[in-house]
């Protein structure tokens, strides 16, 4: 885009490289020269809404290199290069979904949308002792040096309504219109920078996509067209200086994650994940010293799925490389590494267990400096029921050492980061979370786990000599804190962690967020804020840099700032001090999706970190500019797509770089307690025992239905991820696979995300990346799907396809409520399902969500979502879990229930899914032929689906002549109908409910688990249509819903 309004929103960066120069001689009055970045944050003690307009110089030497808006919206714009126009803003009220005040916590709900301080991001060259930053603003004028804002200290001006703090220094090195993502990091030998990353070319405008449609469209043609694919670069920085950026793999890719090293003989190896044949593998190419490419090599030979590699070179130079993998059987993934060998790479080690019942996940690796041999991988797994960090290191022959746990508690454990330091000691952060992680929750249920983004914080363990240490210095203190509420004003890092603070649970028992109790004794002084209730730092990245000194990257989430792509997450950074940290420092330009890892290396006196930003905080300007220009309204945009005149939001790669030349005591440890130390021989706990026997039994079960073996398949296609505008709630699309493979042990999931990202090319292509990448043909065979809304009296639909490469829709204009004909838009819809070979299910149909069924195509949309875990059951009025006038979570609109779509003669069998947060408590279970995705889309076309709460085994037939039916089966008989139904339950059944033509005729109470029932028609009417379909619960209230039969008695 070449617009100046969008020229503007990129930051005027010098040409002149970083220089790690010494703050220690610049603090002591040495004239050395530096470069620095700052963000200067105003608006803290605002009452109202106030105009900070203002600008920025510099004098005493030095040069202002750029100055760019931080959380700039709306109207806020930099006027000119080195002056703005901003102002701070009032937390704005939304109304609760809820019509129930009781559920909602009263008649409205704040919502902390957006934040309220606002500020600009100030970057210094060449800077000394001498030099200062003068800030005038509307609310009066400051200035500061170099020496006054520490690393780690935020500084305050203007009686603190002003907040200056050091941030990272960067710069731009891809910001094509293309996506640039995934990046991977290196420091060579002789201090050259290495980056490699994956750029992706959309197959469609992004800013045609970005508009919406006033009327439909002569051809849909262009919605499967092929995109622009994949392609790996190199860039490297020598000198000081970067050069041009070097194609390691041909375009039109499909590549997932990169990894880079270099080896003993200066040659810089890429690698990285690529689909070819249907398959990921794992592949390398070398650069030498001279630039000669070498030729790829594949370094994986599993047959299913590898990738996510992560590269280090050892002290003898060999490059080694982890990734991961499915294992021999192909039933999940494990960890694999191969390094290299005098001719070539080693056949692949199995890292982790490949008996062991459960993927293995993130793997990270790590040698040790200098001459010290040796090499660590680090996993996280599912196989005790709960994910868990696990690491095996290597000796200099690489012959793998016992595989040990690092953190093994009923807590969620996950995502590992692993650095030696300079005395060999081996560092390893991770992600902690709550207990009972994606188990039970949503509306009705909030009382045996907690959904998969809640309460995140930093884990953090040594291992010196083969025992477990940890930092004297409480990490927590030193990285982003719990959103605070200050009057009405949201400072979301200010360094005010409780000590002592754990989950805290809103339900009874083992309930929502309620802290292991084997975690509550000796808990000693460093560990207090491991788990505070809502604060959100994930991804941890850690580094040791020449001095040996760690550094911990996390990722954050913003508060709840909030913008047309959804949330904001960003890194921040911290640094150990003897017995302290320094930090929270952020790394600029990382305002991202939450699962979008930096790379991390270390330079001469601190950090180098390659990151991707997609702009979603620092060009909404543009955006609202670009909403004006299409609609005339200043904001907008959102589930349904961007609404503007083009999308000015793209993934670009930067290099950034912390630099601390102090001296800082030696890092400060302390022994684990007894209590604390990783649990050996942990089992899966009797719950976990239980849910899979269950599970078992499901996959099992096998019917004969018309000469075919059919058997049942669990999943759902509504979950939402940090991908949906409204999903930051949500957490990482990479949780979604996490939580279907491992905690629900589904055997496919198909993503609910609104518009695979509101219509955008780059995040509909990571989720079908992430899809294929993630599957496991015959195990886990996952959908292409994506939620479609469209507002009551419409309807959302969820959209599912068993291949690749259908964009998502874009909208037609709303009908008209009050006038209950056919919508051109829903129209459309079905016109597109035909003609691409998909099919929908419409859901939360009594909702404002939902519609009044004006629309029905049998071929297209063959079953509805009558339950989700986020809401209610809408089944029909009076039925368990049922919306009332005055309880319904998602609005009031009794037109929508089932019943009544039924009653107007629509064929529609049942399913169950989750929509945001909710998870373990809604199943959409099809009868298929056998487990591929075909077969799944085949069961589902054919209406042999049912919903259920638990893992509920159902099955209804019925005969009619020489033939057996089954749910979702439309016939004709000569006889009284005679159905004969099957359940078996997770728990004893307290009560069947046997629904004809909408009237409950008949209900037993079993009282057991297991329950056959033959009953017959008494009062069938001859020549008539009639539906009949079964509903269960248990005495826990879980539910089944067992689809409908519609059988017509010949005359």
């Amino acid at each position: 885009m070449n617009s100046p309004l969008f020229q503007r929103s990129r930051p005027r960066l010098a040409a002149a490289a970083f220089a790690f120069t010494a703050l220690a001689n610049l603090l002591a009055g040495a004239a050395l020269a530096e470069d620095a970045a700052f963000r200067v944050r105003f608006g803290f003690r605002d009452a109202e809404a106030s105009s900070w307009d203002g600008s920025v110089a510099v004098e005493g030497g030095g040069r202002l290199v750029s100055v760019e808006g931080w959380r700039f919206e709306q109207t806020d714009q930099m006027t000119s290069e080195t002056a703005w126009k901003a102002t701070s803003r009032p937390i704005t009220i939304r109304k609760s979904r809820s019509n129930n005040k009781l559920r909602a916590g009263g008649d409205t709900k704040p919502i902390r949308v957006p934040m309220t301080d606002n500020g600009v991001i100030v970057r210094v060259a060449e800077a000394t002792a001498d030099t200062k930053v003068n800030v005038k603003t509307a609310r009066g004028d400051f200035a500061f040096s170099l020496a006054d804002v520490a690393l780690g200290k935020p500084l305050p001006r203007l009686q603190g309504a002003v907040r200056i703090e050091r941030v990272a220094d960067g710069e731009a090195i891809a910001d094509s219109r293309n996506d640039e993502d995934f990046p991977a990091l290196t420091v060579g030998r002789d201090g050259s920078w290495h980056v490699a990353w994956v750029s992706f070319a959309p197959g469609l405008d992004r800013d045609e996509r970005a508009k919406s449609w006033s009327e439909e469209p002569e051809s849909l043609d262009n919605l499967d067209d092929p995109t622009g694919g994949d392609q790996v670069w190199l860039r490297s920085r020598k000198n000081g200086a970067w050069g041009e950026p070097v194609a390691v793999t041909e375009g039109g890719g499909d590549v997932f994650k990169t990894a880079i090293a270099e080896d003993g003989d200066g040659k810089v190896w890429v690698v990285w994940g690529e689909r070819r044949d249907d398959v990921f593998a794992v592949w390398a190419r070398s650069f030498g010293t001279d630039g000669a490419a070498g030729e790829p090599v594949k370094v994986s030979t599993g047959k299913g799925n590898q990738h996510c590699p992560v590269a280090v070179a050892d002290a003898g130079g060999r490059v080694w490389i982890a990734w991961q993998g499915a294992v021999e059987t192909g039933g999940q993934f494990g960890i694999f590494a191969a390094h290299q060998t005098g001719d070539g790479w080693s056949e692949p080690l199995a890292v982790s267990d490949p008996a062991g019942d459960g993927n293995c996940w993130a793997p990270a690796i790590a040698t040790k400096s200098g001459t010290l041999p040796g090499v660590a991988i680090a996993w996280d797994s599912y196989v005790t029921g709960d994910y868990d960090v696990w690491l095996r290191e290597f000796d200099a022959d690489g012959q793998a050492g016992d595989i040990r746990p690092v953190a093994n508690t009923a807590n969620y454990e996950a995502r590992p980061g692993l650095a030696y330091d300079g005395d060999g000691r081996l560092w390893v952060a991770w992600e902690n979370g709550g207990p009972s992680w994606g188990k039970d929750w949503g509306a009705y249920d909030r009382e045996d786990g907690i959904g998969l983004y809640k309460s995140r914080q930093i884990g953090l363990r040594v291992l010196e000599n083969g025992q477990w240490k940890r930092p004297a210095a409480n990490l927590a203190a030193a990285l982003p804190a719990k959103p605070t509420q200050a009057g009405w004003i949201n400072i979301e890092v200010l360094q005010s962690a409780n000590p002592g603070q754990k989950g805290k649970g809103k339900g009874k028992g083992k309930g929502k967020g309620k802290a292991d109790p084997a975690d509550d004794p000796g808990r000693a002084a460093g560990e207090e804020a491991e788990l505070p209730d809502g604060v959100l730092n994930n991804l941890a990245r850690i580094a040791a840099d020449a001095r040996g000194r760690i550094w911990l990257l996390c990722r954050s989430r913003q508060g709840s700032f909030h913008t047309p792509l959804g949330g904001v997450w960003m890194n921040y950074a911290a640094c150990l001090s003897g017995d302290s940290w320094i930090g929270p420092v952020l790394i600029p330009h990382t305002d991202n999706l939450l699962y979008n890892q930096p790379a991390v290396a270390a330079g001469a006196d601190g950090l180098v970190i390659a990151h991707a930003s997609d702009h979603r905080q620092d060009r909404l300007p543009v955006f609202f500019e670009m909403r004006r220009q299409k609609t005339g309204k200043p904001s907008g945009g959102g589930n349904a797509g961007l609404a503007a005149s083009g999308d000015p939001f793209d993934n670009d790669l930067f290099v950034s770089s912390l630099p601390f030349p102090d001296r800082t005591p030696p890092a400060a440890l302390r022994e684990v307690a007894p209590e604390r130390l990783p649990l050996a021989g942990k089992a899966p706990s009797e719950k976990t025992g239980s849910e899979r026997e269950a599970v078992a039994r499901i996959r099992d079960h096998r019917i004969d239905y018309q000469g075919a073996k059919l058997q049942i398949l669990r999943g759902e296609f509504h979950p939402h991820t940090e991908i949906s505008g409204d999903g930051m709630g949500d957490g990482a699309l990479e949780d979604m696979w996490r939580y279907a493979m491992d905690v629900a042990r589904m055997d496919w999931i198909g993503n609910g995300d609104h518009d695979n990202g509101g219509g955008r090319e780059y995040p509909w292509w990571l989720t079908q990346k992430t899809t294929d990448a993630y599957h496991l043909p015959g195990a886990f065979d996952p959908l292409f799907t994506y939620e479609r809304s469209v507002s009551y009296p419409e309807g959302h639909r969820n959209v599912v396809f068993p291949f690749r490469g259908v964009r998502t829709l874009p909208r037609l204009p709303i009908s008209d409520p009050r006038v209950e004909e056919s919508a051109p838009d829903t129209r459309m819809l079905y016109r597109y399902l035909h003609q691409f070979g998909g099919i929908c299910s419409e859901h939360t149909s009594a909702t404002d969500m939902g519609t009044d069924w004006r629309d029905n195509d049998p071929e297209v949309e063959p079953f509805v979502e009558i339950y989700q875990g986020a809401r209610q059951n809408y089944e029909r009025p009076g039925a368990p879990r049922s919306p009332t006038e005055n309880d319904a979570i998602g609005g009031w609109r009794p037109k929508g229930f089932v019943n009544l779509a039924l009653k107007k003669g629509y064929r529609l069998s049942f399913q169950s899914s989750s929509d945001h947060g909710s998870t373990h408590i809604s199943y959409c279970l099809v009868y298929a032929a056998d487990a591929t995705r075909q077969a799944i889309f085949d069961g589902m076309k054919a209406r042999h689906t049912y919903g259920a709460t638990d893992n509920i085994i159902a099955d209804l037939r019925c005969r009619a002549g020489e033939k057996d039916y089954m749910m979702g089966d439309e016939f004709t008989t000569k006889e009284a109908p005679t159905l004969r139904l099957k359940l078996q339950g997770a728990s004893s059944l307290a009560k069947v409910t046997l629904v004809k033509d909408d009237e409950e005729i008949q209900t037993w109470e079993p009282g057991e688990r297991r329950f056959e029932v033959e009953w017959t028609d008494p009062a069938p009417k001859p020549g008539r249509t009639s539906y009949y379909y079964f509903r269960g619960e248990q005495d826990d209230t879980e539910l089944v819903w067992v689809s409908p039969m519609w059988i017509t008695l010949q005359p």
